[in-house]
C-alpha cells in the first residue's frame, strides 16, 4: 500500500500539471487574435496527452486493488500499459519534430525533417511490431531516435531565430517556452531511459531516482508550458504560417 500510495501522489502531481497545461492551452487560444495550425495542434496534442494518462491508469489501478477491478486484464497482453506508452512515444516524438520544424524557415529544412518524421514512424512501428517489445517493454528504437530528431529540430530552430527579428522579443514567443521545456526534459530523461535496461526491478535506489527525476522533469516541462500560454496570451505574437 505504500507503493501505492507513493505512486498515487506522483500520478496527481503529473495529470495535474498536464490538465493545467491544457486548460492554459485553451486560455491561449481564447485570447490571440491570429494563430497558425501549429498553436492548436500543440494544445490538441496536451489534452491527448492527459486522455492517454487517463486512460493508462487502468494497468497500476488493477495490480495495486489485486485484479479486484480491470481484472479481466489479468494475464492477457494487455496487462500493463507499456503498449499504449509505445504508442503514445512515437505519437509524441513525431509531434515534436513537426512542431518545431513549422518554425523553420528554409524550405530545404522542413523537407528534411518532414522525410525524417516520416521514416522514423515507419521504422519505429515495423520495430514495435517484429521486435517483441510492444507489448514487453519500452521501445529503446523510440526513445533513442526520437530523442535526437527532437533535439535536431530543436537546434534548428534555435539557429533560425538567431537569423530572425524574432531574438527581440523572446519572451512573447510561445515556441521558446516549448522547446526549453521539452529540451530539458529529453536531456533528463533519455539516458535515464537508456541505463535503465541494465537494473533489475530489484534495484529500488534506481527506480526511486528515476521516479524523482520524472517528476521533478515533468514539472519543469508543464510549467515551461503554462507560463509560455499565459504570458504570450498578452500580446499579440504573429507567426509565419505553415
Amino acid at each position: 500500500m505504500e507503493y501505492f500510495f507513493q505512486y498515487l501522489a506522483n500520478s496527481l502531481i503529473g495529470y495535474s500539471l498536464e490538465l493545467i497545461a491544457a486548460l492554459a492551452g485553451i486560455y491561449y487560444l481564447n485570447k490571440k487574435v491570429s494563430l497558425n495550425k501549429s498553436d492548436y495542434f500543440l494544445v490538441y496534442f496536451l489534452w491527448f496527452t492527459f486522455f492517454v494518462e487517463v486512460i493508462g491508469i487502468y494497468a497500476p489501478f488493477a495490480y495495486f486493488s489485486k485484479y479486484e477491478y480491470f481484472g479481466f486484464i489479468k494475464d492477457t497482453v494487455i496487462e500493463n500499459n507499456i503498449w499504449l506508452y509505445n504508442i503514445y512515444l512515437l505519437v509524441s516524438y513525431s509531434f515534436f519534430i513537426y512542431y518545431f520544424r513549422s518554425f523553420l524557415q528554409k524550405a530545404k529544412e522542413k523537407k528534411v525533417l518532414k522525410t525524417l518524421i516520416f521514416l522514423f514512424l515507419v521504422f519505429g512501428l515495423i520495430n514495435l511490431l517484429y521486435s517483441g517489445v510492444f507489448f514487453n517493454d519500452y521501445s529503446l528504437f523510440s526513445t533513442i531516435i526520437g530523442s535526437l530528431l527532437v533535439l535536431i529540430s530543436v537546434i534548428l530552430f534555435y539557429f533560425n531565430i538567431l537569423k530572425s527579428d524574432k531574438i527581440i522579443n523572446l519572451k512573447k514567443y510561445l515556441p521558446i517556452y516549448v522547446s526549453i521545456g521539452v529540451l530539458v526534459f529529453n536531456l533528463c530523461m533519455t539516458p535515464l531511459d537508456i541505463f535503465s535496461k541494465y537494473f533489475s526491478e530489484e534495484n529500488r535506489l534506481f527506480i526511486e531516482v528515476k521516479t524523482n527525476i520524472l517528476i521533478f522533469s515533468n514539472i519543469f516541462m508543464y510549467t515551461a508550458f503554462i507560463i509560455g500560454f499565459l504570458v504570450c496570451a498578452k500580446k499579440e505574437t504573429k507567426l509565419k504560417p505553415l
